[in-house]
């Protein structure tokens, strides 16, 4: 009898050990599962902004012009933003609310005609709350690399600006400079190839890219512009948009400051690159 007494008391300091132990390195367990779980959620985050979200925000939420302004960028992590509309509660509730609930009507003082599309489902969106969470946390992922400058930005250009002129002569282009221009800090794949905000760039099944259509564009019955080949068509369509609007399309969407904004350089690099959408 007392042996089985004993052996039942080793048992229970034995136990006890055990979940002193545990104890101990539950709270480092519980932070390395909080991390793995915010690591998943990011990630899924990270899917849904590709496939609802960067057509307008742009690839790395940068913002495009004219489209939806920028994610990835210091204003919004510093207060500024949220100061600027009045909003008192926290930089998370901020984004959750407007991703949920979206903005009915355009925000005012802004060049951002658009109206933002309602994603949450309690508001008759498509995305599950937890959805919409994981995108808050995507978003918010991007703090420190904002906040350090290395979020939303302008390319920077190789000279002086390029202007208005379509006639001016031009530096040979480089095609692979032109399309990394494109999906960064310029925003155009957002519009003219994730979606079809703009004519589409690539060929599809609608007919060519848009270099072998501009060959012909500004031969075509309607055009109002004053090319007279296919490089000043694109170059007028990029620092002039007005001046003709593709049939299907609607005026002052595009950015109307490529002008003041690119240097011939980064001009030359983007008509390299869209002439060679076939």
């Amino acid at each position: 009898m007392k042996g089985q007494i004993a052996l039942g008391l080793l048992a229970i300091l034995a136990l006890i050990g055990v979940l002193v132990l545990v104890g101990v390195g539950e709270p480092n367990r519980m932070a390395e599962f909080t991390a793995a779980y915010d690591s998943r959620q990011i990630e899924t985050g990270a899917s849904l902004f590709e496939q609802s979200c960067r057509p307008c925000h742009g690839p790395q939420g940068q913002g495009i012009g004219g489209v939806a302004p920028a994610l990835n960028a210091p204003d919004l992590f510093d207060g500024s933003r949220l100061a600027a509309v009045g909003f008192s509660g926290t930089l998370p509730d901020y984004v959750r609310g407007v991703i949920a609930a979206g903005r009915p009507v355009p925000s005012a003082g802004t060049n951002y005609p658009q109206r933002m599309p309602t994603w949450g489902a309690e508001y008759g969106g498509p995305l599950r709350a937890d959805q919409v969470d994981a995108l808050v946390a995507f978003v918010l992922n991007w703090e420190g690399r904002a906040l350090a400058g290395g979020g939303a930005a302008t390319p920077a250009t190789t000279g002086p600006t390029v202007g208005s002129d379509i006639t001016v002569a031009l530096p040979a282009g480089d095609a692979a400079r032109g399309k990394a221009l494109s999906e960064g800090g310029l925003g155009c794949t957002g519009c003219h190839v994730l979606a079809a905000v703009g004519p589409l760039w690539p060929a599809d099944g609608r007919g060519p890219g848009v270099g072998a259509r501009a060959e012909t564009r500004f031969q075509a019955s309607g055009y109002t512009g004053k090319a007279t080949s296919s490089e000043q068509y694109l170059f007028e369509s990029t620092v002039l948009p007005n001046a003709y609007v593709v049939d299907g399309f609607q005026p002052n969407i595009m950015p109307q400051n490529f002008a003041e904004r690119l240097s011939a350089q980064d001009m030359a690099d983007l008509l390299a690159y869209m002439l060679s959408l076939r």
